[in-house]
């Protein structure tokens, strides 16, 4: 009589499937810690002033500030500070992005042309220039930065939209629908943008990589609002004049910054590998 044989484990079967395998556990590893850590230095005494420009130790892992205060505990505050930011910024471009190329990829005509043509005008700005416009317009605040880094991002999003959904709107199954009587609305939000939201997604992260930077150069050079809130942006620019003197001030923001980034960009790389 012979054993039932037994169920394969969980581990197993995540060693079997490929796209377990090449999942970036670091990546995802390094995010989970700058999240965690910025939520439970929620509650922590930033300002608190101890000895001024302290190195590394055993009671400041990073140092101290030119005001006394500790770097660790700033750099996971600023953190999600910088996460958050980059987030929304993303979340405003990926929305006003997508309605605007899935518009236009999928309707043609003189309303392509007409959307194309402004998207074209908006490419031709840089980010960074829009968004001092922008702050310059509507004042010093992290919404200012949000609404500018997000704004800054919008065009390029909606090229991608606008050249996918042309894409998928000749489909058979779409033309199919389009002949049994579906209208064009309905075409967009059931065929056509579902068929489109894995490029997008993927688009979102490798998008949220430059709201990154985009947002710390902003508060780099000074307008991030309230300067006792910290950023990592904010962090760089305290640490250039003293950069020589007290190193640990530039590498600490500096090196969260470069592998925050380089975490996302190779979980976007991941979300759009088939």
């Amino acid at each position: 009589m012979t054993s039932r044989p037994s169920p394969p484990r969980l581990a197993s079967l995540m060693t079997q499937d490929p796209r377990v395998r090449r999942t970036p556990w670091i990546a995802l590893a390094w995010l989970a810690i700058v999240l965690l850590g910025g939520m439970l230095s929620a509650g922590a005494a930033l300002n608190v002033p101890f000895e001024s420009l302290a190195p590394p130790s055993p009671i400041h892992p990073l140092g101290t500030d030119l005001l006394g205060r500790d770097v660790g505990l700033r750099l996971l505050a600023g953190g999600l500070r910088t996460l958050r930011m980059a987030a929304a910024a993303t979340l405003i471009a990926a929305t006003l992005g997508s309605i605007w190329g899935l518009v236009a990829g999928h309707a043609g005509g003189w309303l392509e042309w007409l959307l194309v043509h402004a998207n074209d005008v908006l490419l031709s700005v840089p980010g960074l220039v829009l968004a001092l416009v922008v702050i310059a317009a509507l004042g010093q605040h992290e919404a200012t930065i949000i609404l500018a880094v997000g704004l800054g991002g919008v065009g390029s999003y909606a090229r991608l939209a606008r050249s996918a959904a042309a894409e998928t709107s000749h489909r058979p199954f779409v033309m199919a629908a389009r002949a049994l009587g579906a209208g064009e609305v309905r075409l967009l939000q059931h065929h056509v943008f579902p068929n489109t939201l894995e490029a997008l997604s993927a688009y979102a992260l490798l998008h949220f990589g430059w709201a990154l930077v985009n947002s710390a150069s902003l508060t780099f050079l000074g307008l991030g609002g309230a300067p006792s809130i910290p950023d990592w942006g904010q962090m760089l620019n305290e640490s250039r004049l003293v950069f020589l003197s007290a190193p640990w001030l530039a590498a600490a923001p500096g090196t969260a910054l470069a592998l925050t980034v380089l975490a996302v960009q190779r979980l976007g790389e991941w979300v759009g590998k088939p």
